[in-house]
C-alpha cells in the first residue's frame, strides 16, 4: 500500500510560509536597519535563514523548469515585508541559497 504524502507536504509549506510571513520577516524587519546596511553577524545569519525558508518554499511549490517563478515568489515575499530587494547582497544571498538546495538535492 503506498500512501501519497503530497497534501501533507503542501499543507505543511503552508503553515510554514505563514510562519514566516507572520513571524520571523516582521521581527527580522523590526532588528535591523536594512535600508543603510547595517547588520550585524546575527541580523545576517537571519536573512540568510529567512532566504533559505523562501527558497526551499518556491522549490516545493514550483515546477523544476519555474526559475523565474521561484525567484519572484522568494522576492515577493520578502517585499511584502518590506524587506529591499534591491540590494546586491540580497540577491546575492538568494542566488545562493539555490545554489546550495541544488547541491543537497544532487547529493
Amino acid at each position: 500500500m503506498r500512501i501519497d504524502i503530497t497534501q501533507i507536504v503542501i499543507a505543511l509549506i503552508g503553515l510554514l510560509s505563514t510562519v514566516l510571513t507572520g513571524f520571523a520577516i516582521p521581527w527580522l524587519k523590526s532588528k535591523i536597519d536594512i535600508n543603510n546596511g547595517k547588520v550585524s553577524e546575527n541580523q545576517a545569519a537571519m536573512i540568510k535563514l529567512v532566504i533559505n525558508t523562501a527558497v526551499k518554499a518556491a522549490e516545493q511549490l514550483y515546477n523544476s523548469e519555474e526559475g523565474k517563478e521561484k525567484k519572484a515568489y522568494v522576492v515577493n515575499l520578502l517585499a511584502e515585508q518590506g524587506i529591499d530587494i534591491g540590494l546586491p547582497e540580497i540577491d546575492a544571498a538568494i542566488e545562493a541559497a539555490v545554489l546550495e538546495l541544488h547541491r543537497q538535492i544532487n547529493e
